[in-house]
């Protein structure tokens, strides 16, 4: 199962995937609050299709936000912590 968080400039999206299927998707609007919003809908998510995270092999970030936006270092920060947290 993978997780893909994807960042555009006002729009966020989480997509739980097994393969090309979509197990859930939520989009919601960027209101520079990602890091309140992005663990309490990954939790609902998870648990509405009864999944834990450990159920989640890989996580992916897609961005066309610059490097330096303050949303884009939070997303890189989250992503990278996940992944590392699933291989330790």
């Amino acid at each position: 199962m993978q997780m893909k968080l994807s960042l555009n400039e006002k729009e966020v999206s989480l997509v739980l995937q097994n393969g090309d299927k979509i197990i859930d998707k939520k989009q919601w609007i960027d209101e520079n609050n990602l890091l309140e919003k992005f663990f309490p809908i990954l939790d609902d998510m998870l648990a509405r299709n009864n999944l834990t995270i450990q159920d989640i092999n890989h996580c992916d970030l897609v961005t066309s936000i610059p490097r330096g936006h303050t949303t884009a270092r939070i997303a890189r920060t989250i992503i990278k912590t996940i992944n590392f947290a699933l291989t330790s």
